[in-house]
């Protein structure tokens, strides 16, 4: 039985090979930094020989010359004997070497020998098993980051959009010190530096290369990949701008359409460089989906171009209950998205958390973080386009943004002898964009002052303001010719108008009805009887306390372990929310179903319930609604996880219950607080469930 065993790995640049594990009685602090040069020692031969090597005595063996240093060490250590055999996988590449040794002097037998190098064969085939594994892992990682890069494309507005990303997304895959887009000037024949990553300023935009010089121009005339793993080794020419940038590396693959060459992608090292085939796999896919994108974006300025003559079109094509259908779509898709980007950072902080970590990997998972964000912010941008702009929320006075819009307006008033009168009822302050409520009103001032003065060259304007308990009502009112019958169900449609060309864009109602909706409120219009027309706006009141406009105090650990229940469909999404809650030292249980969650919570008392608002059989609205009823005190303990922020069904409710909402894309951070937060409420005390 051998005292010691240490499995070396072998670096074929450095020549020299690295201990990567050890068991037996040797100390961690020799398995962290050991190093044995190729053809030195027992294990340097054997990996350097291809067989087994041992001796009996390391230390005054003139067969197996130790370096001074690593003599020292064993001697610290008290070895004495050592047998190594090498590592070789199936290729026939030596991976390194496996060492066995002994605080006593011994002679090896055959059998010795033997008995290890059937260990090291089993430990080759693991080695390489786990290698194909690490080789797949890394596959599958660049297929989803090359996928999201796709999906991302088929959104890209522009050529210079869809070169940065290109850019970014090679940068991040192959960890090139510089990447360059190129494309091909067949006017002045040469290659122009059109994006990049890593070169000086100045460079991007300006630089230019004749193809004939250097290897990029090798793959741009030949129309294939061409990699150069060392420029000082190689024929290939080393053109200014990659020796201003100390360039000994690079790998570079052409892209264009049908048999159209454009230009190439090129990723170049500070330093030599062995490329992989996933290397050359990764970049070709993305120098291809590249060149496919450019090409949608060419065709589509050509389409819309085209499409300019057929703009009157437009009018009929999207109605009010279009975009409010677009709204529910895109919330809905928020929802699906946020969960799985929920899952990736929440798993990206765990693991992130890890300080065995290593550095390539850390700086990889930022990467993924930033996609991460990336892919978040995407979201946004749909929701955006689906309610216009964000509302800016802040406890907002109805009837001043009344006065400061008809203070806006009475100039125009004046010229087009418009008198204005008004009724403004005392109403509750409201929770709204003071901004986008005045654009709506400015919007309908507008359009009574055209009707008005179309007419009959004056007229009175009436604005009215009213308290119903749950809402507020602003109503405009002109004595104008009112609204023609036939025109009354498409007034809020986009691009819809009864102005003259030049005169109207047809988008104001629109914009008002998405905004007024936005903000879980209706718009409607109306003909007064007698000449006319009055339009209603209806708002909720709903006040959010001042409390939460305060800046969110630091974390506070937990005092206590709590029991947790964590309701939530998606599978990945629930378990990693329960690990982070385990973390913070709770106890948890999940369940995925609606169902189960209310059989629990009709059963046992939880500390906190994090529940998610859509469910596939029982929504969190039915559970929650079942809680105030049944349970109350145990209300009290729910917190709302959702990833649909812009519904205005969703925010109803939320406001409705009045408690803490945790909107996906979720953190561990925000996890940790919502939990803290909810443990401060009263204890649940409802007899004797368990």
């Amino acid at each position: 039985r051998a005292d010691a065993a240490i499995l070396f790995r072998l670096d074929g640049e450095a020549r020299i090979l690295r201990a990567a594990a050890g068991a037996g009685q040797v100390s961690p602090d020799l398995v962290a930094d050991l190093e044995v040069p190729v053809g030195r020692g027992a294990s340097g031969l054997a990996a350097a020989k291809e067989r087994s090597v041992w001796t009996a005595n390391l230390y005054d063996d003139p067969r197996v010359p130790v370096p001074d240093d690593v003599k020292q060490r064993m001697r610290q250590e008290g070895l004495r004997s050592v047998l190594a055999v090498p590592l070789l996988i199936q290729s026939g590449e030596v991976f390194g070497a496996l060492a066995v040794f002994y605080r006593s002097e011994r002679a090896f037998a055959d059998a010795d020998v033997e008995l290890l190098s059937a260990f090291g064969t089993q430990a080759s085939v693991a080695i390489e098993n786990a290698r194909s594994f690490d080789h797949l892992a890394l596959k599958a990682g660049h297929d989803a980051a090359l996928q999201d890069f796709c999906l991302r494309l088929l959104e890209a507005p522009d050529e210079a959009a869809i070169l940065r990303d290109a850019a970014s997304v090679t940068t991040a895959l192959l960890g090139a010190d510089c990447v360059g887009i190129l494309r091909h000037d067949a006017t002045a024949d040469y290659l122009r530096l059109d994006a990049g990553l890593g070169w000086k300023p100045g460079s991007v935009g300006v630089a230019t290369v004749p193809p004939t010089e250097w290897f990029a121009g090798e793959a741009f005339l030949h129309r294939r990949s061409v990699e150069v793993a060392d420029l000082g080794r190689e024929q290939f020419a080393n053109p200014p701008l990659l020796a201003a940038h100390g360039i000994r590396s690079g790998i570079a693959v052409p892209f264009g359409i049908r048999e159209q060459p454009l230009g190439v992608v090129v990723a170049c090292y500070r330093a030599p460089h062995r490329f992989s085939d996933e290397e050359s796999r990764v970049l070709t896919s993305l120098a291809h989906q590249t060149a496919l994108a450019l090409e949608k974006v060419r065709l589509y300025a050509e389409l819309q171009a085209g499409l300019a003559e057929l703009k009157e079109m437009q009018a009929q094509l999207i109605q009010a209950d279009k975009l409010t259908a677009l709204g529910t779509l895109l919330s809905g898709m928020a929802h699906e998205l946020n969960s799985p980007l929920s899952t990736i950072e929440v798993s990206i902080e765990l693991m992130k958390r890890q300080a065995s970590l290593p550095g390539p990997v850390r700086a990889r998972l930022d990467v993924v973080e930033k996609e991460c964000e990336r892919a978040s912010q995407i979201i946004r941008s749909l929701l955006v386009f689906a309610r216009r702009t964000p509302p800016e929320r802040r406890p907002v006075d109805v009837t001043d943004v009344i006065r400061a819009a008809l203070t806006l307006q009475a100039p125009e008033f004046d010229l087009n002898h418009i008198r204005v009168v008004t009724s403004l009822d005392p109403i509750p302050r409201i929770w709204a964009d003071p901004h986008q409520l005045q654009q709506v009103l400015l919007n309908l001032f507008s359009n009574a002052v055209h009707a008005m003065k179309s007419a009959h060259g004056r007229g009175v304007l009436t604005v009215r303001s009213s308290d119903a308990g749950a809402t507020v009502s602003v109503a405009v009112e002109d004595d104008g010719p009112g609204i023609p019958a036939a025109h009354l169900g498409r007034i809020f449609d986009p691009f819809f108008t009864t102005k003259a060309a030049g005169e109207g864009t047809g988008l104001g109602l629109s914009l008002s009805f998405g905004i007024v909706e936005s903000h879980g409120g209706r718009i409607s219009a109306e003909n007064i009887a007698g000449a006319g027309a009055r339009f209603t706006v209806t708002l909720p009141v709903v006040e959010r306390p001042e409390v939460a406009e305060a800046a969110p105090s630091p974390v506070v650990p937990a005092t206590r372990c709590a029991r947790v229940l964590v309701v939530d469909d998606e599978d990945q999404l629930r378990k990693l929310v329960t690990e982070v809650v385990i973390g913070l030292g709770h106890q948890v249980e999940e369940t995925p179903s609606g169902q189960d969650a209310v059989a629990r919570l009709a059963s046992h008392d939880y500390d906190v319930v994090l529940l998610d608002v859509r469910l596939p059989d029982l929504d969190g609205k039915a559970i929650w609604r079942r809680l105030l009823v049944d349970r109350p005190a145990l209300a009290a303990r729910v917190v709302f996880m959702t990833g649909d922020t812009m519904s205005a069904e969703t925010q109803a409710f939320l406001t409705e219950a009045g408690r803490p909402v945790l909107t996906k894309p979720l953190t561990i951070e925000r996890i940790q607080r919502a939990v803290n937060e909810a443990l401060t409420a009263p204890s649940v005390h409802e007899g004797a469930r368990t």
